[in-house]
C-alpha cells in the first residue's frame, strides 16, 4: 500500500471525525434538555444561539460570520440587535474586545482561529463558495488557498465539508443558515 495514500486516508478519516465532533456539539444541548424530560424554549433557542453570535463577535468575526456562527439569517441578526438593546451592547462590547485584543499584540491577528475555522466550514458544507466563505472569516480567497496549501489538516477539513454537502438539488431548496426545523416551547410573555 503506498505511504502517501494511506497518509491521505488517515488524514480523510481524521477530518470526518473533526465535523462529526461539530455536529456533536451542535446537538449536546438538545441531548441535555431531553435527559432531563424537556424540548427547548424559543426564548432559550433565542438566547442560545445570541450567545454564539456574541461569542463570533468577541473572536473577531463581523456581523456575517456571526450570523453563520448562530446559525441564523445576518438580517434576523440584525433584527435581535435592533429590537434588543442589551444584545446590541453585548455584540458591540464583544467586538469591541476583540478590537482592543488585537491591537494590543501589536502585530496582526493569526489570519484563522478555531472559531473561525468553525464558521468557515459550517458554510463550506453548506453550499457557499470558497469566496464568500473565506470573507465570512476575514480572509481573502488568495490567503485561503494558501492557508489549505500550507496545512494539509485544514486542506483535509474543508475538502471533508465539501463531502458533507447536502447535494445541490437540496443546496437550492433552503437558505444556507437553516438546517432544520425545531420543536420549541413558546413561553407565554407577561402583558404590562
Amino acid at each position: 500500500m503506498d505511504e502517501a495514500a494511506d497518509s491521505t486516508r488517515r488524514l480523510a478519516a481524521w477530518a470526518d471525525g473533526v465535523l462529526a465532533h461539530i455536529d456533536a456539539q451542535e446537538e449536546l444541548d438538545r441531548g441535555l434538555l431531553a435527559a432531563l424530560g424537556r424540548i427547548p424554549s424559543l426564548r432559550e433557542e433565542t438566547l442560545s444561539r445570541m450567545a454564539e453570535a456574541v461569542r463570533a463577535a468577541a473572536m473577531g468575526l463581523g456581523p456575517a460570520g456571526c450570523a453563520v456562527a448562530a446559525g441564523v439569517s445576518e438580517r434576523l441578526l440584525l433584527n435581535w440587535q435592533a429590537q434588543d438593546p442589551s444584545f446590541a451592547a453585548a455584540m458591540a462590547a464583544a467586538s469591541a474586545l476583540a478590537r482592543t485584543h488585537a491591537s494590543c499584540t501589536g502585530d496582526r491577528p493569526p489570519p484563522l482561529t478555531p472559531t473561525a475555522l468553525r464558521v468557515l466550514l459550517k458554510a463550506v458544507r453548506t453550499g457557499t463558495a470558497h469566496t464568500p466563505a473565506a470573507a465570512l472569516v476575514g480572509l481573502s480567497v488568495r490567503t485561503l488557498y494558501r492557508l489549505r496549501r500550507q496545512r494539509p489538516e485544514l486542506e483535509a477539513l474543508v475538502v471533508a465539508a465539501r463531502r458533507a454537502r447536502p447535494k445541490k438539488a437540496d443546496r437550492r431548496a433552503r437558505p444556507p443558515y437553516e438546517h432544520r426545523y425545531r420543536l420549541v416551547r413558546v413561553d407565554d410573555v407577561p402583558k404590562g
